[in-house]
């Protein structure tokens, strides 16, 4: 009889914002994956890129690494206490068009988070300028334009049994189309979750 190894977080995904936090919660659900969402008071109002460093250091849960593992126990640690899994990721999934373009590329290249203990984790994941304008690029169908397409993410990424009936996004062939946007990373968070979901 093989032991069923012990569920370990394999990633936490910081979220800009509601429709953000509705991706995530519909892959978590459809994977049956094991990651911890964080976003501002539940998705409801959003994280922007200007706030990440003063998140990353006042947060309880993310400022040091002893409070990291002590919130989040079920995080794999290698041999020594001070080492996680290798394979444990921060994602970070922001849009850019509300900072400015040094901000951006601090971002992008992470130098953002530089000197912060999860460096070795964190991966910036960037929708340019927005989330939208990567969806509709990704080929998602939108019924309604503007800020009326933020309620369409619930029957498009389904988590409420009274959408569970609708048609929904297939996570492979939406990496492998959003791999060909150069304004988007996206596809490398939704492989990895895909190739961890074990």
């Amino acid at each position: 009889m093989t032991r069923r190894k012990p569920n370990y977080l394999k990633c936490i995904v910081i979220v800009h914002g509601k429709s953000e936090k509705q991706i995530c919660n519909y892959i978590k659900s459809k994977l049956r994956f094991h990651m911890e969402i964080i976003g501002k008071e539940k998705g409801q109002k959003s994280i922007q890129i200007n706030g990440l460093q003063s998140l990353f250091n006042k947060d309880k849960r993310l400022s040091t690494f002893n409070d990291f593992i002590t919130y989040f126990s079920d995080v794999e640690i290698e041999g020594k206490k001070n080492k996680i899994a290798s394979y444990f990721k921060i994602f970070v999934i922001m849009d850019t068009d509300d900072c400015s373009d040094e901000q951006r590329k601090k971002y992008i290249s992470k130098e953002l988070f530089k000197g912060h203990w999860a460096y070795d984790y964190i991966v910036p994941i960037f929708n340019s300028p927005d989330l939208e304008n990567t969806m509709v690029k990704a080929g998602i169908k939108f019924e309604k334009k503007g800020d009326e397409r933020k309620k369409e993410y619930i029957k498009i990424f389904p988590t409420d049994k009274k959408y569970m009936k609708n048609e929904s996004v297939e996570l492979s062939s939406f990496a492998k189309n959003l791999s060909i946007i150069k304004e988007t990373n996206m596809e490398y968070f939704i492989n990895y979750c895909i190739q961890n979901s074990y």
